[in-house]
């Protein structure tokens, strides 16, 4: 049987090792990813059935951020699996993320319709009505191919392979250059070496630089706190709470940029449908391009005011703390066990 042929969905049932109550800073890098993956794992397994239900869209939600954090664990928790096992299962974890972002986009969409209806002018608000009636059948769409995705030999092979490989012993010689490496030292250079790619990546835009700058801004932060929320339990609660809450700021302010953004993307595409759709009155598309116009003057506003949230993330004082919390002893090698051979894990390699 193909991969891409339907099969019933089944749950797979096993018994995931217990995890330490207290996290051991010198637990060898691979065994501690595997803890966390699993982890992972069984929360993404746990929404499985909402999804296919649909009847909240907190199941997708919750399972997307699964699938996102594994997807981070892949390709930021550097050198503590085969390359081969990594070039395995990341495109993979790639194609969920990508069938999965669409019925998620429209759910979004839909429970803030009413929000962006409120932003209209009185007169037009009854005349966006149509508006909601094209997001809900693309709503629809989408989560039947999801649906359709997720009954596949194709996905259920992959938690299967995935589970599969998490639950193996991890080997007593790896040839990974850092399964070994004490697991919090690989978070410090980790989290440090994107630390220092915000500030850099930040501190070049400037009112003439392009959105997508400030996405890919978004996307090292995201890498970032999921870094953070990983490993936060190997530092001191008082220390790590500041950090964190800082850029927790700075990730409200960029995912209100990008949700704007993206509304004005999705909102351009569908009113070119609404056009050729004969049954569209007017009015419905003069109240389209007043909501347009709303966001465009939103997405402006918020350009405007990336200095004001930026400059708290970037201060001296942030920097300092970070600069304690998770600067390695020297920035190019980690700490691994008497007998093991130091290595660069600051270099993010190949794209994962």
């Amino acid at each position: 049987m193909s991969d891409d042929q339907l099969v019933e969905t089944t749950t797979i049932s096993v018994e995931t090792p217990p995890v330490p109550v207290t996290p051991d800073p010198n637990q060898r890098g691979d065994a501690a990813s595997k803890a966390i993956l699993l982890r992972l794992l069984d929360e993404l397994s746990a929404n499985e059935s909402g999804v296919l239900l649909n009847e909240d869209p907190e199941c997708l939600h919750d399972y997307r951020i699964a699938i996102r954090r594994t997807r981070s664990a892949l390709g930021q928790i550097k050198g503590v699996f085969p390359d081969r096992a990594v070039q395995r299962f990341a495109p993979r974890f790639a194609w969920l993320g990508q069938i999965t972002s669409p019925p998620r986009d429209f759910d979004v969409y839909l429970l803030g319709f009413d929000h962006l209806k409120s932003e209209l002018a009185e007169p037009f608000r009854d005349s966006i009505e149509p508006l909601r009636h094209y997001l809900q059948n693309h709503c629809n769409r989408a989560h039947r191919d999801l649906n359709r995705q997720i009954s596949t030999a194709r996905y259920r092979k992959l938690l299967s392979d995935w589970r599969k490989f998490l639950l193996t012993p991890c080997p007593k010689k790896p040839v990974a250059p850092h399964a070994l490496s004490p697991i919090k030292s690989i978070a410090d250079a980790r989290i440090w070496k994107l630390f220092r790619r915000a500030i850099k990546q930040g501190s070049a835009i400037n009112k003439e630089t392009p959105a997508e700058n400030i996405h890919e801004l978004r996307k090292t932060c995201k890498k970032l706190r999921y870094l953070l929320e990983f490993f936060r339990q190997h530092y001191p609660v008082k220390d790590i709470e500041k950090p964190i809450k800082q850029l927790k700021r700075l990730q409200n302010y960029l995912g209100d940029f990008q949700d704007v953004h993206a509304r004005i993307d999705m909102l351009r595409g569908i009113s070119e449908e609404m056009r050729k759709d004969n049954s569209v009155h007017t009015d419905a598309l003069l109240a389209l391009g007043g909501l347009l116009a709303t966001l465009d003057d939103r997405q402006t506003h918020l350009r405007k005011r990336f200095d004001k949230h930026f400059a708290p993330f970037a201060s001296t004082r942030n920097r300092e703390r970070f600069r304690a919390l998770f600067k390695p002893l020297a920035d190019d090698v980690v700490l691994v066990p008497k007998g093991t051979q130091p290595s660069n894990i600051m270099n993010d390699g190949p794209a994962v």
